[in-house]
């Protein structure tokens, strides 16, 4: 099935790698920030990845380049992540590992990202 994309710079937005790298990140910071609340690290990984992600996000909306890498592997990968934080956060459980499996995890599958090469260059114009 082969669909028309109406809104290309809003498709390349969500599909962007750099963008889901640094949601994931941010994910990834908060969760142990909920599970360690004296640590300042966690928080402070999780604000430069925002920043970033900000900083990103208004680079591509404002210069509105001709080109954007996306990956469609690591957007999907990106709301099992959020789905994730949102799950555990609302259960509130005082286990360790529900906090501490998502960090291994992103390490897997930002590295899996790296090695496979699922990129494509996506042309917004």
């Amino acid at each position: 099935m082969k669909y028309e994309i109406r809104h290309r710079l809003l498709y390349a937005f969500y599909k962007s790698k750099v963008l889901n790298s640094m949601m994931i990140a941010v994910i990834v910071g908060l969760l142990l920030a909920c599970y360690y609340p004296s640590s300042l690290l966690p928080i402070i990984c999780s604000s430069l990845a925002l920043a970033m992600f900000i900083g990103y996000s208004l680079w591509l909306w404002i210069k509105k380049p001709k080109r954007i890498v996306i990956n469609n592997w690591l957007s999907e990968m990106n709301g099992y992540f959020t789905l994730y934080f949102l799950i555990v956060v609302a259960l509130r459980s005082d286990n360790q590992w529900w906090y501490i499996f998502p960090a291994a995890c992103s390490v897997v599958v930002l590295f899996i990202a790296l090695v496979r090469n699922r990129d494509e260059i996506f042309g917004i114009s």
